[in-house]
């Protein structure tokens, strides 16, 4: 890359000049379509402080999460690791009693690590990693949480019981705060942690609940899209447009606090966008699919004076990533069994190779799969018949299957992915995923659509 001398050179400056860590802002944003950001080609509505936020750092144009939906994908990123190595490969059911539906507590996650390293850190929004009280943001390693434990959670009441409608957490209780509109409120809630003033350095994970449903938006981002005349697409857009002015303001506040180049800002989406309402094209597919438009998602990472701007990162990376990368920067040893790896010198230059010669999936215990080889992907995902191989770099959307052409090719990577799923145990929980998945592709092919159907698309 042109600036890796230049990236080289501020880092090992900044590392003389000041004994302070970095801060690490990581924003998580939920369901989030690939090309639902106006710099990643959307043409309906726009993201202009996002952004602001990619053009300023880099751009990992192949990124991936470990898993097509949520509570796996952050899971993985919360340990570092192949979530199907401890067994969570499902969502969990929400249950504040049972003792079985949560990531194996055998398992350390980054905020722990952090602690121990002098962070400052706090969990704010979506959890989704177990409701029981073993699995609670503190008990694994957080110093602050405000959010829900569910998978989702309504934006404008906490007033109920259960998931969604029940009430909102408060480091390790139930909190009486209603929400005015709950992106909103977490953004302010991160807000209040960088502005306070404090010695230790942060360590924040903003999991916005946007633009998962439920489709509740407030006029002020409603309004802005009167020009959509698809209704749940409009409220997509007014979700996304939530998200947008929260980072707005996230990096107006950094830049008042001066902080800007003291704080690594990662971005990126827990899984491929959501049926019906997002859109992942040119990719094939969306959030629960093993092809493209599932695990590829839009992830940048900005640290101003250490990254340069404007840059892209074209090799592939996975959201495992970042838990070594955050202990590298926090000067934290990196525990023996990670499957990730530390992007940092390979973002400025230091490290020419490639960070993964392959990368996996599973779901469903086996049932669906996939693998990543340089150019070349396989796709065996629920309700296929035969596994499928396309070649990425020819064919993004995976249209062309080529398994009849490359025979000796394909059982080569079925070999692969053999091999790795012998190190993998079975899934603690199981849940609906292929009954659901198999729907979607059935309604994606009588409608002759690469992912499920789009009906605001005209072309």
């Amino acid at each position: 890359m042109r600036f890796a001398i230049l990236a080289l050179t501020l880092l090992s400056a900044c590392a003389a000049a000041s004994p302070r860590k970095p801060n690490i802002l990581l924003i998580l944003v939920d369901d989030l379509g690939y090309r639902d950001l106006s710099c990643q080609g959307c043409t309906d509505f726009e993201t202009p402080h996002i952004d602001s936020l990619a053009a300023s750092g880099v751009r990992m144009t192949l990124g991936y999460v470990s898993h097509p939906y949520c509570s796996p994908s952050r899971a993985g990123i919360l340990t570092g690791r192949y979530q199907q190595r401890f067994g969570h490969e499902h969502n969990p059911q929400y249950d504040e009693s049972n003792l079985e539906l949560g990531t194996d507590v055998a398992e350390i996650m980054l905020p722990a690590l952090l602690t121990q390293a002098g962070y400052r850190t706090a969990h704010i929004g979506k959890w989704h990693l177990g409701a029981a009280e073993p699995f609670r943001p503190l008990q694994r390693g957080y110093d602050r949480f405000f959010g829900f434990l569910g998978g989702g959670h309504h934006y404008f009441k906490a007033d109920g019981k259960g998931e969604y409608a029940g009430p909102l957490w408060r480091d390790q209780g139930e909190s009486e705060q209603q929400p005015s509109y709950l992106t909103d409120d977490l953004t302010d809630e991160a807000i209040a942690i960088i502005e306070q003033p404090a010695e230790q350095p942060f360590f924040i994970l903003l999991a916005y609940n946007a633009p998962h449903s439920p489709d509740q938006v407030p006029d002020q981002y409603l309004d802005r899209h009167q020009g959509i005349e698809h209704l749940a697409r409009r409220k997509y857009a007014g979700l996304v447009t939530g998200v947008d002015e929260g980072v707005g303001r996230l990096m107006a506040t950094l830049e008042e606090q001066g902080l800007t180049e003291d704080t690594l800002v990662i971005f990126l989406s827990d899984n491929g966008g959501r049926r019906g309402s997002s859109d992942n094209r040119p990719l094939r597919g969306n959030k629960g699919w093993l092809h493209e438009g599932g695990l590829r998602v839009p992830f940048f990472m900005s640290w101003p004076g250490v990254l340069a701007a404007g840059e892209s990162y074209t090799n592939p990376v996975i959201a495992l990533d970042l838990l070594p990368t955050a202990l590298a920067l926090a000067d934290v040893p990196l525990p023996p069994n990670l499957d990730g790896k530390n992007l940092m010198p390979y973002l400025i230059g230091k490290d020419q190779e490639i960070p993964h010669e392959v990368l996996h999936w599973r779901v469903c215990g086996g049932e669906g799969y996939a693998l990543r080889r340089g150019d070349w992907k396989v796709v065996h995902d629920v309700s296929m018949p035969d596994p499928e191989l396309y070649n990425l770099a020819e064919d993004i959307g995976e249209d062309r299957n080529l398994a009849a052409q490359k025979p000796e090719l394909l059982a080569e990577l079925l070999q692969v992915h053999h091999t790795w799923n012998q190190e993998l145990r079975e899934p603690d929980w199981t849940e609906t995923h292929a009954r659901h998945l198999t729907d979607e592709r059935r309604a994606a092919q009588e409608a002759g659509s690469r992912q499920y159907p789009m009906p605001w698309v005209k072309d």
